[in-house]
């Protein structure tokens, strides 16, 4: 099946195109990590009674009554990875006026390692993104293949068809085919979701969707998206939800709409409502109010939790003196959740802050710090961050950050806290490649009888991005 989409990758480019490009990024990443393994201990010495008790340390653990053991879980020796990822993007154009071939794909490989550790899809060595031929024309546009739709409903990949039809100030869309799973890139039958889903789906979903828009003008803008995946055998439903996005620029201010309903669950995921200023003002606000609920396609089982949202206002000030190196900024919100109905009193209330300040040169330097406070239903967070930043052309970067996130454990009481320090930088080495190198270093600490694992480690990647062949904006038609 991979051979088959690597030729089918292939083969419309060579055939069709007479322009063609080709553009890479290869990345080599270190990465460490202390994963969690399940330890025992002798139920003598584990104080209190019960099933559920703490040993040192304030770790949970599991104590049944026909054991002599409790069962609990730590974290294991420190291990490391060395994922390698090939992203490769081919684009070809030419012969029919408005044909264009483009196709993306994934290698993934991993080098080393230690404790037989494998990263995530590690094992997943070649991937189709999309692979797609395309047909221009002044009043339509049609796709077939692997693709991409993105909308209010976020991005769905797909096989199949896609239409478009747009007529002075609207556009119409429609598309169908073989679902592949949002986020995954891959059908509701693979390996890669069962082996992470304890109750997997059992056939594949078909997608069937439309859009359409209207933009009377260049200040408004308004989409109407709806979509429908089925099961195989059409037995059932994944998922069926529908979103509204408009926009407009009136009387000195931004309006932004978006809503979200999910027909399967008779739930809105989303109802948003931001109004602000428009840019080029020293002075900016915006202020926002949104009803938020999780979404959980019909497979999963997570659904049936009845998961709660809430609903949050939030505020934001921008501030840019004029003729000054500083600009600053601040933000806040308030939000309640909905009843869990579950018996258990739990705070129903939350709350963000935070602040930020900018400094800019007259050259290549510039600076920020930031801080940030969410205070929340099952914990609290608080984050500060600080760096400069040196650009001294487009060819040539680098940048430095410290950073401490601090988390309260609400249910479980106890602190724990990351320091970090990263640093990146990029330089380009002839026009069509640049090197791209980051490292990180983050000390995690727990205290006041904090649970969990320990999460200190060592990251780092280096990354080559390069092109071959002529750019199709620079003379030639893009595909």
């Amino acid at each position: 099946m991979k051979r088959l989409a690597l030729l089918a990758l292939a083969l419309p480019t060579v055939l069709v195109a007479q322009g063609l490009r080709i553009s890479g990024v290869t990345t080599v990443q270190f990465i460490e990590l202390r994963p969690l393994i399940t330890d025992s201990i002798d139920e003598t010495l584990v104080p209190g009674t019960g099933e559920s008790r703490t040993v040192a340390g304030g770790v949970p653990a599991i104590c049944p009554a026909s054991s002599a053991f409790c069962q609990f879980e730590r974290s294991d020796n420190r291990v490391s990875a060395a994922p390698v990822l090939q992203d490769l993007t081919v684009a070809g154009w030419g012969w029919v006026e408005g044909l264009s071939f483009r196709g993306d794909v994934r290698a993934r490989t991993q080098l080393g390692g230690n404790a037989g550790f494998l990263y995530p899809r590690g094992d997943d060595h070649f991937q189709v993104l999309d692979a797609y031929a395309q047909l221009d024309r002044e009043a339509w546009r049609g796709r077939l293949g692997r693709q991409w739709v993105t909308g209010g409903l976020g991005a769905y990949a797909f096989d199949g068809a896609d239409a478009l039809w747009r007529p002075n100030g609207f556009s119409l869309e429609g598309w169908a085919g073989r679902a592949l799973v949002a986020g995954l890139n891959e059908p509701y039958t693979s390996a890669e979701l069962a082996a992470v889903d304890n109750i997997p789906p059992q056939q594949n979903g078909y997608v069937f969707g439309g859009r359409a828009r209207y933009r009377p003008d260049a200040l408004t803008a308004a989409a109407l998206t709806y979509q429908r995946v089925l099961v195989a055998d059409r037995s059932g439903l994944y998922s069926e939800r529908a979103a509204l996005d408009a926009s407009t620029r009136r009387f000195g201010a931004a309006f932004d709409l978006g809503l979200i309903y999910d027909f399967a669950t008779g739930y809105w995921n989303e109802a948003r409502l931001r109004v602000g200023t428009g840019d080029g003002r020293s002075l900016g606000y915006s202020i926002e109010a949104r009803h938020s609920r999780p979404f959980f396609e019909l497979w999963t089982i997570w659904g049936a939790f009845s998961p709660v949202g809430f609903d949050e206002a939030r505020a934001t000030v921008d501030w840019r003196p004029r003729a000054s190196h500083f600009s600053y900024s601040l933000r806040g919100a308030d939000r309640k959740y909905a009843e869990t109905n579950t018996g258990i009193d739990l705070r129903t209330n939350g709350w963000r802050a935070g602040g930020d300040v900018r400094w800019q040169g007259e050259g290549a330097l510039s600076a920020s710090g930031s801080y940030d406070v969410d205070i929340g239903s099952g914990a609290a967070n608080t984050d500060v961050r600080t760096g400069f930043g040196w650009i001294a052309s487009s060819d040539l970067s680098f940048r430095a950050d410290l950073m401490m996130t601090q988390n309260i454990y609400e249910f479980r009481i106890g602190t724990g806290r990351i320091y970090g320090a990263s640093f990146d930088g990029a330089v380009r080495v002839t026009p069509d490649v640049r090197l791209v190198m980051d490292a990180g270093l983050y000390q995690h600490t727990l205290t006041n009888g904090a649970p969990g694992p320990d999460w200190t480690q060592r990251r780092g990647s280096v990354r080559v991005e390069w092109m071959l062949g002529r750019d199709p904006g620079m003379g030639g038609k893009a595909p």
